[in-house]
């Protein structure tokens, strides 16, 4: 991935993933970088939490389009059905569009998502790492970092998928490993 980087991070408390994924969203909000959260309603109340407890204003932050919270819950839809997976297409057009108009500011993006870890507790691991796969090929037509967050589970203790996460990914955080 040129430009890019696809980061993974294994928690295993609410705390330990506010703690990683405030991080990364502070660090580039604070560098002027837009950032775009895809995660849980109740994450983002911690994270909402996380930031504004470092002195930024995720509502101002919002409005001047530095920071953009959309929600797993409804995003993971737009592209997935239960019945046929994953529509690649969809995936493609809906984040292409979303990355090109991120970078519309001319800063560089970050994006932080928990879709994957959403498949992966509903016991869809294949569709995990296809999702994977997927933000592996829209790097390779965009610039972005990319931190994504797993819940410790038989899925991600699994050696096997284990492994694979992590080849599939240019960094790993084991904190809650």
């Amino acid at each position: 991935m040129s430009n890019s980087a696809h980061i993974v991070h294994f928690f295993r408390s609410d705390e330990e993933y506010v703690r990683a994924a405030g991080y990364f969203l502070r660090e580039g909000l604070e560098a002027h970088e837009t950032c775009v959260a895809v995660a849980t309603a109740e994450h983002h109340r911690q994270l909402d939490r996380y930031l504004r407890e470092s002195g930024l204003d995720p509502d101002l932050l919002s409005a001047e389009y530095r920071y953009v919270p959309l929600q797993a819950e409804q995003m993971l839809p737009t592209f997935f059905d239960a019945q046929a997976g994953i529509d690649q297409d969809r995936f493609h057009r809906q984040f292409n569009q979303l990355v090109i108009q991120a970078a519309s500011r001319g800063q560089p993006v970050r994006l932080f998502g928990e879709m994957v870890s959403l498949l992966a507790e509903q016991g869809r691991p294949a569709l995990a790492i296809q999702l994977e796969e997927l933000w592996n090929e829209l790097s390779r037509q965009h610039s972005f970092s990319l931190f994504c967050a797993y819940k410790v589970s038989p899925f991600t203790e699994n050696p096997r998928y284990r492994k694979l996460l992590h080849s599939i990914h240019s960094h790993v955080v084991c904190e809650g490993a």
